[in-house]
């Protein structure tokens, strides 16, 4: 197993939408993303997800189920999903939880494998929500009020980037908001629970390509 950094892509004009990591859609590995057909119905909160991950030849690679949707920001309650394997044995968890309604926080994700350290990544880093509140926050409304009155895009968004690190504080993930994509800087964990977590977070979080819903919306 190569010990080098290794970047992951997620590719939305492919249909269904591919993970691509290593060196491009030729030399790289690629992953399939496919929502169940019987998926639950879009809870008022959106978090329900059901999809399955599959090898360049269509072979079931993992799974995605969810466990627990999120609760409304007065409970605090997190979504919780289950990754499993082809064959249904766990391969880990892998839990969103939202900052409380009235309370300081920022979004956290929690990646427990069955085999493993537990990994956890929060939203934005600190400075750079620091600086997002005094400034970016107006800039963005009045960037929304630009958009309802001209049709334009997006304005900006906040701090997106997510550095996800175990117990001693090392880096083992790192998605970059800029360049839209996730460097694995070390090998510890399954990669399979890697492109399960690709997947669940940019189903909530995913770039202006990929359209108004995302990759699990359409």
């Amino acid at each position: 197993m190569s010990q080098g950094r290794v970047t992951y892509d997620l590719n939305h004009k492919m249909t269904p939408p591919v993970i691509v990591s290593g060196e491009g859609l030729e030399q790289g590995t690629i992953v399939r993303l496919h929502r169940d057909p019987d998926s639950p119905a879009p809870d008022r909160l959106r978090s329900l997800r059901a999809f399955h991950l599959c090898a360049e030849d269509w072979a079931p690679v993992a799974r995605v189920v969810t466990e627990q949707p999120l609760g409304s920001r007065l409970s605090g309650r997190p979504a919780v999903y289950h990754v499993l394997d082809p064959y249904g044995a766990p391969l880990g968890r892998i839990t969103l939880r939202r900052r409380r309604a009235f309370r300081w926080g920022r979004k956290r994700w929690t990646v427990e494998p069955v085999a493993g350290p537990v990994l956890q990544g929060y939203q934005g880093r600190l400075w750079s929500w620091l600086l997002w509140w005094p400034f970016g926050l107006p800039i963005q409304l009045l960037c929304l009020i630009w958009i309802l009155m001209s049709e334009g895009d997006d304005g900006p968004r906040p701090p997106r980037r997510i550095t996800w690190r175990d117990g001693s504080h090392r880096a083992h993930l790192v998605f970059r908001a800029v360049a839209e994509d996730y460097q694995l800087l070390r090998h510890e964990l399954d990669p399979r629970l890697v492109n399960a977590l690709i997947g669940l977070h940019q189903s909530y979080d995913w770039p202006e390509q990929a359209g108004s819903e995302g990759w699990y919306g359409t």
